[in-house]
C-alpha cells in the first residue's frame, strides 16, 4: 500500500513540474507584434503595456494631414476615458522613431487606428477617422478580446523582420559625386609637361646660319661659255676676193 502511494505521488509530482516547465516554455517564447523591431520611445510605452497585461491603442497620424486634425481630439477624449485599462499611443508617421512601427503595421492612409491585445496580437485595423462613439466600442470589444484564438494569425498582414539601425559610424559612405574639373591654364600645362627624352630619331640638326652657309657653285650654262664663231664674209664678198682684177684702161692722149 505504502509503496503505491509513493508511485502515485511521485507521477502527481512528475506531472506537476512538467505543466510547470510547459508553462515557462510557451511564455518564454510568446511571439509579438512587436517582436524584431528596434528600440525607441513609441515601442518602450507599447512593450510595458503589454508587460503589464493592458491592450494598446495606436494612432498613425500627421501635422499637415487634415483628417488626422479632426480625429485627434476624438482620439484624447476617448483615451482620458480608458487611461486606467487601455494605453493610448499616437505616433506621427514623419517621426524617425515611428517610422519602423509605421512600417510594420503596414499604415497606407492616415488615420489609421490599430488596436492590439495585451497577448501582443492585432485585434482590429481601421484606415481613417472614428466618431467618438465608434472608437468607444471598438475599445470595449478590445478589453474583452485578451488573448487571439489558436487558429488567428498575429496580426491581419505579414510580420516582415526589421533591419538593425547601424550607428552612423557602420553605415556606408555615400557615393562621392565626381565633379568635372576645369581646364588647367596652358601656362600650368607646360610647366607640367615633362621634357621628351632625345633619341636619334626625334633629334633636329641644328639649324646652319646664315653666314656661315657654305656658298652654293652655280653651274654655267655650256652654251653661254663657248665661244662665239667670228662673223663670217658674206658670199659677194668672197666672190670678189676671187675673180681677177680687171686691168685699168688706157686714157688716151690728147
Amino acid at each position: 500500500m505504502k509503496i503505491s502511494i509513493q508511485k502515485t505521488f511521485y507521477v502527481f509530482t512528475c506531472i506537476i513540474f512538467a505543466v510547470i516547465l510547459t508553462g515557462c516554455k510557451e511564455k518564454g517564447t510568446k511571439i509579438t507584434v512587436l517582436d524584431g523591431l528596434p528600440e525607441s520611445p513609441y515601442l518602450t510605452e507599447m512593450k510595458t503595456s503589454l508587460e503589464n497585461q493592458k491592450p494598446v491603442v495606436v494612432s498613425f497620424t500627421a501635422e499637415w494631414c487634415p483628417h488626422c486634425r479632426k480625429f485627434k481630439p476624438t482620439f484624447i477624449e476617448v483615451k482620458d476615458l480608458y487611461q486606467e485599462k487601455v494605453t493610448f499611443v499616437n505616433i506621427d508617421v514623419d517621426d524617425s522613431n515611428g517610422s519602423t512601427l509605421s512600417n510594420r503595421f503596414q499604415v497606407r492612409g492616415i488615420p489609421t487606428t490599430t488596436f492590439v491585445r495585451s497577448d501582443g496580437s492585432v485585434f482590429k485595423v481601421n484606415v481613417g477617422g472614428l466618431e467618438k462613439e465608434e472608437l468607444i466600442k471598438v475599445v470595449d470589444e478590445l478589453i474583452l478580446s485578451r488573448r487571439k484564438k489558436r487558429s488567428e494569425p498575429i496580426a491581419p498582414f505579414p510580420i516582415e523582420p526589421q533591419e538593425k539601425v547601424t550607428p552612423k559610424e557602420e553605415e556606408e559612405a555615400p557615393q562621392e559625386i565626381i565633379k568635372e574639373e576645369e581646364p588647367e591654364a596652358p601656362e600650368q600645362i607646360q610647366e607640367e609637361v615633362k621634357p621628351e627624352e632625345k633619341t636619334p630619331e626625334n633629334i633636329e640638326e641644328p639649324a646652319v646660319d646664315e653666314k656661315e652657309a657654305v656658298p652654293e657653285i652655280q653651274i654655267e650654262n655650256p652654251a653661254e661659255t663657248e665661244p662665239q664663231p667670228e662673223d663670217k664674209p658674206s658670199i659677194d664678198e668672197t666672190i670678189q676676193e676671187t675673180l681677177p682684177a680687171e686691168p685699168a684702161a688706157d686714157v688716151p692722149a690728147n
